[in-house]
């Protein structure tokens, strides 16, 4: 086990290396690999074999294939539908059947459905995410304000649908039934929910987004594209294959491939132009809102998320946290309000190191069990967890949810994070709730 001074220094390295490669522009694998390295160091002398270091960082590989997946087929889908003219196409339709005054308000409303119904936020962002950032630019609507509705929408699934991986995994962690989390979490949902309602529709009152323009730039992408219903084909095989629980990469793998056939076909794209697309990316030379990014331009992400993941796979091969789990939440006298900050800090910590969303839901919830149920119901940590660890993720620019949510709307965390209001206000919601039942507690006990 690690002594705290190691445990410090191995924390402040990764951090300050990340943190450094972001502010100076430089590929945040290169800092991360700074605290790789610290963390490999230091567990080696601490007596673990190197062989047994290697093949934990290679389990944790492992971890991440889904991620790196998605990472590298939102390279490719994107290009391959803009050249197949879906993208045009549906901008095209959107643009006649979307109230341009209330972009912003539908964008976030849509975006919860889909989320909802789908369970994932990364499906949702791509599902309808792509073709209403395309949209957007049309209308010269803000994209990070976009974005921000976009995020917020699918995170409202992400965190509270039935149907999500991530809402079952704090089910699982905290010994509740989906069922009970979704009672838990009904108030802070409803909460957050109304301040981004509230939020979107106060942006849309206030902005201008070029209503006068609309007549002419509905017919933009027309004299460019061959355009058919057929088009919509490799949206909705995405959306039905996410809806049926298929992988998330087949789902892609089977878009991508319906999208090059109905290019073929309708477009005349040759294969030549499917594998420059698809590698650097879609340039039109006639409508520059159509440029795109490839393959190639996710390459240093999927670096990034395979470090992660062997990062990740040290940590939870030697335990190295869970000794000091219990000692940040203080004794049997503390109120359920300084738990949920110290939680919540410790989620944060956990998502700053660990670049990952599931890591700081699993070790929060196994770990901080036993103590929630010696003072509070299972529910309370369920939804602390959900309102702390599972969104706080989404905000660090370095985390894989993040990198993959910023990747897919074309829109880096640090520009629509504050046009976000589910994700930052969830965690003064649960916050606020904390205080509220504790008192409500204290006054029946007394």
């Amino acid at each position: 086990m690690l002594t705290n001074r190691q445990l410090g220094v191995t924390i402040l390295i990764t951090i300050i290396g990340l943190a450094a490669a972001y502010v100076l522009h430089i590929a945040l694998a290169i800092g991360f690999s700074f605290g790789l390295i610290t963390l490999v160091v230091i567990v080696w002398q601490s007596g673990a074999a190197f062989r047994g270091i290697l093949r934990s960082m290679g389990e944790g590989v492992k971890h991440t294939k889904e991620v790196m997946w998605i990472l590298a087929l939102v390279g490719v889908v994107i290009p391959t539908w803009t050249a197949s003219g879906t993208i045009p196409y549906m901008i095209d339709l959107g643009l006649r059947i979307v109230d341009p005054s209330y972009f912003l308000t539908f964008s976030f409303a849509l975006s919860v459905c889909i989320s909802m119904l789908l369970g994932t936020s990364t499906g949702t962002l791509s599902s309808v995410g792509i073709p209403l950032i395309g949209l957007a630019v049309l209308l010269q609507i803000p994209l990070p304000m976009v974005a921000g509705a976009l995020v917020s929408g699918a995170f409202v699934g992400d965190r509270t649908s039935p149907f999500s991986s991530a809402n079952r995994l704090v089910a699982s962690s905290t010994g509740v039934s989906v069922k009970d989390l979704f009672k838990a979490l009904l108030p802070t949902t409803i909460g957050a929910g109304g301040i981004s309602l509230a939020f979107f529709l106060f942006c849309d009152m206030r902005g201008k987004w070029h209503q006068e323009e609309n007549n002419v730039l509905s017919q933009q992408f027309g004299s460019g594209f061959n355009y058919s219903i057929w088009l919509l084909v490799p949206v909705l095989l995405l959306l039905f294959s996410i809806l049926l629980r298929f992988k998330t990469r087949n789902g892609f793998l089977l878009s991508i491939a319906s999208a090059i056939g109905i290019g073929l076909i309708f477009q005349g794209v040759t294969w030549e132009e499917w594998l420059h697309a698809m590698w650097f990316g879609y340039h039109s030379m006639t409508f520059d809102s159509l440029q795109t990014k490839g393959l190639s331009s996710m390459v240093e992400l999927i670096v990034l998320i395979a470090l992660a993941g062997a990062f990740n796979g040290i940590l939870e091969e030697n335990r190295v946290l869970q000794a000091y789990m219990q000692k940040l939440l203080g004794g049997s006298s503390t109120s359920l309000f300084t738990a949920t900050i110290r939680t919540g800090l410790f989620g944060l910590g956990l998502g700053l190191v660990s670049c990952t969303q599931t890591l700081p839901i699993m070790m929060t919830g196994r770990s901080l069990l036993p103590f929630w149920e010696e003072r509070f119901p299972r529910s309370q940590l369920a939804r602390v967890v959900a309102d702390s660890s599972l969104i706080l993720a989404a905000m660090i620019p370095w985390n894989m949810l993040a990198i993959v949510c910023g990747t897919i709307v074309g829109v880096p965390v640090e520009h629509y994070i504050r046009y976000a209001p589910f994700l930052w206000a969830l965690p003064l919601c649960t916050l606020i709730w904390s205080y509220g039942w504790g008192r409500r507690g204290r006054a029946v006990g007394n």
